[in-house]
């Protein structure tokens, strides 16, 4: 379990490394067509993508709970004849040998133990203490030899799932009473826990997948076959539509970085098209930091339409 725990530290202290290289290294722009008459990119929101991978992580943690920390229990039984010196005559007594055998949800074995001669079962009470003082109880099964009491799994059971545990015993009772039964499986797998464990899994992965969405992506198109500008700003992908707006390439008589003081201290910046009639378009809904990638944008759209 701790090698376990140390790999999942290890893939998020990688994911986490690559977030922050991303988060001061990582730039906005994305370049889909760069030529002679044509230029077209999209600035994107890195700050969204990083919040939402970051809680993102939320989801890879529960995922990884589900198929190696739950574990599914299963508990092998069978009635062989015990090597004592009979007659021939004489029936050979029979002993219970069982394989305690623990799964992960992908159906690979994590342990295995042998209890020779199980002899019965029993439902063993624990109190515990919450933060808040409060008494709560919880239930294990244990399996019971001449020699030793074995619980019968590592979670214990709480009020709710008590019953499960009794039904646990009862299958094992039932099967220790009739001599004739010559093999018993009793599984017990989680599945509620499963379900919770995806579903929360699922919640987080949403979360940030809808809060990367949530950012404004902006692509700006550059045709000078055409003569034309087309400007599109949409969220959520674009599958909500798109707010498209179109200008002529005679129309912008300047492309400057615009800056203004931020209410938290310092200076936030936005990239700005002027055109002839004197309207400010800019290229993206906010102001925001990174004053020499926005002054990248300006060079490469001023050398694009400076060209011939």
């Amino acid at each position: 379990m701790e090698n376990k725990a140390s790999f999942l530290n290890n893939i998020l202290l990688i994911i986490n490394l690559i977030l922050i290289w991303y988060f001061f290294r990582g730039k906005n722009l994305k370049i889909h067509e760069q030529t002679q008459n044509k230029l077209n990119f999209t600035i994107q929101p890195k700050w969204y993508r990083f919040v939402g991978v970051f809680i993102g992580q939320v989801g890879i943690i529960y995922l990884f709970a589900i198929f190696v920390i739950i574990p599914v229990t299963q508990l092998n039984c069978d009635r062989v004849a015990q090597n004592l010196e009979t007659s021939s005559i004489e029936q050979k007594p029979l002993t219970v040998i069982c394989q305690l055998k623990e799964f992960d949800f992908v159906d690979r074995q994590k342990s295995q133990k042998q209890i020779d001669g199980l002899i019965g079962t029993s439902l063993e009470k624990q109190t515990k203490t919450d933060k808040e003082g409060k008494i709560r109880y919880e239930y294990q099964v244990q399996l019971l030899t001449n020699k030793e009491s074995i619980p019968f799994r590592r979670i214990a059971y709480s009020d709710y799932s008590s019953e499960e545990a009794e039904f646990i015993i009862l299958k094992i009772k039932n099967f220790l009473a009739q001599p004739l039964e010559k093999t018993l499986v009793v599984k017990q797998d989680d599945t509620i826990i499963l379900y919770g464990a995806i579903g929360i899994t699922l919640f987080w992965f949403l979360l940030g997948l809808l809060i990367i969405a949530a950012g404004s992506f902006i692509n700006c198109n550059f045709d000078k076959e055409s003569n034309s500008f087309t400007f599109s700003r949409y969220r959520w992908f674009g599958i909500l539509g798109k707010a498209v707006f179109l200008y002529s390439l005679n129309e912008i008589v300047d492309i400057k970085v615009e800056s203004s003081d931020s209410s938290e201290g310092g200076m936030v910046h936005r990239v700005s098209l002027m055109l002839a009639s004197g309207e400010t378009v800019p290229l993206s809904g906010c102001y925001s930091s990174g004053f020499e990638e926005k002054q990248e944008i300006v060079k490469m759209i001023k050398s694009f339409l400076a060209a011939n």
